[in-house]
């Protein structure tokens, strides 16, 4: 009886377990920043935990080169939602990589080693990219949108109130 709630035990604290991995969910210490890595040639080759908005993904014979908006990383190092960037890198990762998955605004993080500094243009603007030679990826899952705005899992929560206790009576309407 022991060794089955043992088994069980086991189990269960097995679906506790992060499908993100640890490189991901954990940053390189130290941890420097794009303006740092474009600043000080001499952070090439250092680990860096990076991520943002995929802009552009490129399929090469060997690797697949993939163009990131740069954002501040969050909680277990998925990028935060907003207009506030960091800059423009590159991720170089070995293989085939579909577009169609890793397509324009997903969220990426990557983590990796900074292989070097390429020159290429931003519409007619020439822009530095740190490239990364990526070790890791994590393409984050998509956000679903809700098909009932107010709708909330325990109960409507409309202008008033949540219902029943801030409509009067349930008819759709407040008495002051």
């Amino acid at each position: 009886m022991k060794n089955l709630l043992f088994v069980l035990f086991a189990i269960a604290l097995s679906g506790c377990a992060s499908h993100i991995p640890l490189a991901i969910r954990k940053p390189p210490e130290p941890n420097p920043m794009i303006a740092d890595v474009l600043a000080q040639a001499d952070l090439q080759q250092q680990p860096v935990r990076w991520g943002g908005t995929i802009l552009s993904v490129v399929n090469h014979p060997n690797d697949t080169e993939i163009e990131i908006l740069a954002k501040k990383l969050g909680r277990y190092g998925k990028p935060v939602d907003g207009d506030d960037t960091q800059g423009r890198f590159l991720a170089r990762v070995d293989g085939f990589l579909d577009p169609a998955i890793y397509a324009h605004g997903r969220l990426l993080t990557v983590y990796g080693i900074i292989d070097s500094l390429v020159s290429r243009n931003v519409g007619e603007k020439p822009y530095r990219y740190p490239l990364m030679k990526v070790q890791s990826q994590y393409l984050w899952p998509r956000e679903q949108e809700n098909d009932y705005p107010g709708y909330y899992p325990y109960g409507y929560y409309g202008a008033y109130g949540f219902y029943p206790y801030g409509y009067r009576f349930g008819l759709g309407y407040r008495r002051w």
